[in-house]
């Protein structure tokens, strides 16, 4: 059960199956909302313990230095094992209760479709949570007791991670793609390259010296830091700027202002 105490509402909230989730897929986002005077937060469902490199040790010190590179004002985890998110009574009535504690009116969902099953399974209990979350009958309490005001985010996007999408919006995040890979890189035992293969001078992904990162993983895999890179430069483009990050919605998106939707310099 996560740890309420000191949490505050928040503007946004992105959710993550494990941690580094939301850094591989949406940080800029994250970061944009942030630097515009947003509060935001990360809920991750996990620790990552079943990762094939690193530990819980050095991912909680990659997580700290990433949560600080985002400038994140909360950062909680649910704490329910890595390989089991699932949507049960208990976990929809832990992400609940940290839903009514932040109150966000946005929240970032894992895609409904996904190569990792948690990933998946994050995306149903967030659509569940979400739900039930807005009901006055449903009850839940604070760390001290107190009844919790119901709470429904108003807008639910949700972003990719391994599998495409058609995107219904795409996000400007140019200004802080810097930061926004920055905080990719805080993860270095997901993303350094072994021993046998090319190392990523310059990039903070260097080989180390740890029998377990000798291991070749999906993350690990040539090219896949530049994948990245350009796939936030192919949905930058199809908007006009030179990054942006895509997302899904079950509901149409509207804007306020009809100018707002022009991104491109070009006609």
């Amino acid at each position: 059960m996560a740890d309420l105490a000191g949490l505050s509402p928040v503007d946004l909230v992105a959710l993550a199956a494990h941690p580094d989730d939301v850094e591989l897929s949406c940080a800029g986002t994250v970061i944009a909302a942030k630097r515009s005077g947003k509060r935001t937060a990360i809920v991750d469902l996990t620790l990552g313990e079943l990762s094939t490199r690193g530990n819980l040790e050095s991912r909680a010190r990659e997580t700290a230095a990433a949560t600080e590179i985002m400038q994140l004002d909360h950062r909680v985890n649910l704490g329910i094992p890595d390989g089991g998110v699932a949507v049960t009574d208990e976990y929809t009535v832990r992400l609940i209760r940290v839903l009514r504690a932040l109150r966000p009116q946005v929240l970032l969902t894992p895609h409904k479709e996904e190569r990792h099953p948690d990933h998946e399974a994050a995306s149903k209990l967030a659509h569940r949570a979400v739900f039930l979350s807005g009901l006055v009958n449903i009850p839940t309490q604070d760390d001290e007791g107190k009844p919790q005001e119901p709470h429904r985010p108003v807008l639910v996007l949700q972003y990719m991670q391994t599998y495409t999408f058609e995107p219904k919006v795409i996000i400007d995040v140019t200004a802080v793609m810097p930061d926004r890979m920055r905080a990719m890189q805080a993860y270095a035992t997901q993303f350094a390259r072994p021993k046998n293969s090319p190392s990523r001078a310059g990039t903070g992904l260097e080989t180390t010296d740890d029998k377990k990162l000798e291991r070749e993983t999906f993350l690990t895999q040539s090219g896949f830091y530049e994948w990245i890179e350009a796939r936030a430069r192919a949905y930058g483009m199809i908007i006009g700027t030179e990054f942006g990050e895509p997302f899904w919605s079950h509901e149409a998106v509207g804007v306020k202002d009809i100018f707002s939707l022009v991104t491109k310099r070009v006609a």
